[in-house]
């Protein structure tokens, strides 16, 4: 760090650091009794409530309206300002990749509809904002308690979720600590057959995540991280993936998908599985009832800071 530290004082005007607060807009707040990391964006949630008129809204306890199915808008829907929408779906995704993986499915939704919004999909970018004006203050939190210093992986699909296409929205989380370090939803680019087709296309995407993070801890912790454990709902999938006797119930899938086959043959990914009402990443594939999301959300390690 000195030696880095010397190497840009010749270059830029730099005083010394000491302790990290900010980085790029997110606030971090270290805990040396307790042993706690904390990261935030309550000053950018604050700014972009105000910046689009929401800092006076009601809050809600969930983002997503599970009530209600978006839909690409037909040639007779009313359309509300794109360049508006696109911003606000903008500034929410900085937020989402950043520190909120608790919105990062809402945000995901409304994305997709950036072409042509209309006063439906408004209303979903507007109660993220409401759901976003209650939890101001969450962000994630580590805790070096010795539970948990390796990390994991969390898969998880909803198969036909997108009612207009019927295709799945994969999803996985990894962390460290207690709490998530990397996370993702995005929509599938094939429709699946069957709830384990979907979770199989999603473990592959996990794998590829999950091999990435152990090049980086290797890097990090110089000493080899030869394998990394995902957490998996679907017994199928599991199956489709650890046995070659599943070929055939598996071999219309792109071949890129078995991706996941040979790494669980490696030894570089292990495949465990979970129960559904525990795994982490379904919060990443669907809108939830407020008392699972609210659990999810906490295993995720998204808690509101409390400052000593």
């Amino acid at each position: 760090m000195k030696e880095v530290k010397q190497a840009l004082s010749q270059k830029f005007q730099v005083k010394d650091l000491g302790e990290l607060h900010y980085f790029l807009g997110v606030k971090v707040v270290q805990n040396q009794k307790n042993r706690t990391v904390w990261i935030g964006q309550q000053a950018y949630a604050e700014d972009i409530l105000k910046k689009f008129g929401m800092e006076d809204a009601k809050p809600v306890q969930t983002p997503v309206d599970t009530s209600i199915k978006l839909t690409p808008g037909k040639s007779d829907d009313a359309c509300v300002d794109q360049k508006l929408f696109q911003s606000a779906v903008g500034s929410l995704l900085y937020l989402s990749i950043a520190t909120r993986p608790d919105i990062t499915y809402a945000v995901s939704n409304v994305a997709k509809f950036c072409a042509k919004p209309t006063q439906q999909h408004w209303l979903a970018v507007k109660r993220i904002f409401r759901y976003l004006k209650g939890t101001k203050n969450y962000g994630i939190l580590y805790c070096n308690d010795g539970s948990c210093h390796e990390c994991v992986g969390y898969s998880d699909a909803d198969w036909g979720g997108d009612i207009s296409d019927r295709k799945s929205t994969s999803g996985y989380m990894l962390q460290i600590s207690g709490a998530a370090i990397s996370w993702r939803s995005k929509k599938q680019t094939c429709v699946a057959l069957s709830t384990a087709e979907a979770e199989y296309i999603a473990m592959t995407s996990a794998a590829q995540e999950s091999l990435w993070l152990q090049q980086l801890l290797t890097d990090l912790k110089k000493e080899t991280v030869k394998s990394m454990v995902v957490y998996e709902d679907n017994q199928s999938a599991i199956s489709m993936a650890k046995n070659p006797q599943f070929h055939g119930r598996s071999k219309h899938i792109d071949i890129k998908y078995h991706f996941i086959r040979e790494q669980v043959k490696s030894g570089k990914v292990q495949l465990s599985y979970c129960q559904s009402n525990d795994m982490i990443a379904d919060i990443l594939t669907k809108g939830l009832s407020t008392g699972q999301f609210e659990k999810l959300r906490l295993m995720s390690g998204v808690v509101p800071l409390i400052e000593s």
